[in-house]
């Protein structure tokens, strides 16, 4: 994966695979239980924040662009028909028994806290799988888990799956000739219809958006979150489907949108830095529903071991905050939900989501399902220090009425001292700005000054040194 993502310029990739966990039953074979009988009734790599979660992370955070989509595996619930059965297991030093002892189902109550490690990373698409939908999505209720599609929280009580896909009964390339066909269920066939999607979708935004830099792993990731059809009454997250059903129409909507209809009024990527924050008005015609998504791709939090159950330590690094300001000046928070991480009963699990301060996940969305007519503020904060001195987060709005972007011009030029100079611009929150300058209007010979800068409110300001061969100055936006 490294090598793919820094040498072949890999953007994306699938990963049907994953480690075994939990009660196994090869065909053919015999049932083995690969949780550590030492340790306790649930194998301790379910929802578990392993080295290999923590590699996965950092990875991400090395090739910004580039997104990984893991299935969320199939261990819900799995285990033999009737216990005690026969079956084989795996002691802390390795060593094979074969034994009778009960062993619960895998998972907690409900199925809960089935996740691969593999899929407990911050940084990844994490896939589940659902039931097809034959007359296709009409609403929350029609959206059917699959019996098998593993389910979270994270130990540490993020969100996961991401999204979930079609699972079940997929027809796929046989084995048995050069002309067969198969029917096939698992997450394995859900996570590669999404990854596919997707890249249709990275090349319609690159067909829209001429000449724009491709898009981080975190905008490609939130526009799958913020654009699919919710598998909850309320329209938020579950930790069955994750933000729900991937919906690849509404997403291509939105890139058509935010190319057609305004400069990033859908789709902004923004650097924030240490103690700032980025802010800027959205406005409501009072007519749809309101929703924004942010997503940023976290630095790695400290690993577990593999044997370490349970673990209910937060991985978030680095937390950031979304908050939307109505008209009256009444805050609005995004989803939460609510893990149990003490008693990890079903019922809590299973409960609908609230709103509130979201401490556990790099995903954050607000949804405003009856707006008021006139301008929101949205603004994105965060807690603490930033580790890394910087944090790129991706933004996704929609509901919005598009507003068009201001006039390239400066508008204030300030003096600072004898040798510098704060020059000032109406900006869009999420374009990219570079200062030039020149020592005639003759020349084509323009300079950058400096690198380009992010806008992270509507008016900028930039200081810059004055030398004695620059004598104009100009501004550009980046495509």
């Amino acid at each position: 994966m490294t090598f793919s993502a820094g040498t072949n310029h890999m953007r994306l990739s699938n990963h049907s695979y994953g480690a075994i966990a939990g009660w196994y039953h090869p065909a053919g074979t015999n049932w083995y239980w690969f949780g550590f009988p030492e340790i306790g009734a649930q194998d301790p790599r379910f929802g578990n924040y392993t080295t290999n979660s923590s590699t996965f992370d950092t990875l991400a955070l090395n090739a910004p662009a580039y997104l990984q989509v893991w299935a969320a595996g199939n261990d819900q619930g799995e285990t033999p028909p009737t216990q005690p059965t026969n079956h084989f297991e795996i002691t802390l030093g390795g060593v094979v028994f074969r034994t009778n002892v009960v062993r619960a189902a895998d998972g907690d109550a409900g199925g809960f806290d089935t996740l691969s490690q593999q899929a407990s990373a911050k940084n990844v698409l994490t896939v589940g799988a659902v039931n097809p939908l034959l007359e296709g999505y009409t609403g929350p209720t029609n959206l059917v888990q699959g019996f098998f599609s593993s389910t979270g929280p994270t130990d540490d009580g993020r969100i996961k799956p991401d999204v979930v896909g079609d699972g079940v009964n997929n027809i796929v390339v046989g084995s048995s000739s050069d002309f067969a066909y198969a029917r096939s269920s698992g997450t394995s066939l859900a996570a590669p219809s999404v990854t596919g999607s997707i890249n249709l979708l990275t090349q319609f935004y690159g067909q829209q958006h001429t000449n724009a830099a491709e898009l981080l792993s975190s905008t490609t990731k939130g526009l799958v979150i913020h654009t699919a059809d919710s598998g909850t009454t309320n329209n938020g997250p579950s930790y069955r489907f994750g933000w729900g059903l991937v919906n690849t129409r509404n997403a291509a909507t939105l890139i058509s949108r935010d190319a057609t209809n305004g400069l990033k009024n859908q789709i902004k990527e923004v650097l924030l830095l240490p103690g700032e924050f980025v802010q800027f008005p959205l406005v409501s015609a009072g007519t749809n529903a309101l929703k924004v998504t942010i997503c940023w791709t976290d630095p790695a939090g400290i690993p577990n071991t593999v044997t370490n159950l349970n673990n209910p330590a937060p991985k978030l690094v680095n937390d950031l905050d979304l908050r939307i300001s109505s008209p009256t000046e009444t805050t609005n928070l995004p989803w939460v939900l609510t893990p149990d991480l003490t008693n990890r009963t079903y019922t809590a699990r299973s409960a609908i989501a609230s709103t509130g301060d979201d401490t556990r996940n790099n995903v954050e969305q607000i949804y405003i399902p009856s707006p008021t007519n006139g301008t929101y503020t949205v603004k994105v904060t965060h807690k603490g220090t930033l580790s890394g001195g910087l944090q790129w987060v991706s933004i996704l709005v929609s509901g919005n009425v598009p507003q068009a972007a201001p006039s390239l011009v400066f508008n204030q030029i300030i003096q600072i001292t004898t040798n510098s100079i704060a020059l000032g611009w109406p900006a869009v929150v999420g374009q990219q700005y570079q200062l030039q300058g020149n020592i005639d209007l003759i020349t084509t010979n323009w300079v950058n000054l400096g690198g380009l800068i992010s806008a992270r409110l509507t008016n900028v300001v930039s200081q810059i040194s004055m030398t004695n061969n620059i004598n104009y100055y100009r501004l550009i936006q980046a495509p």
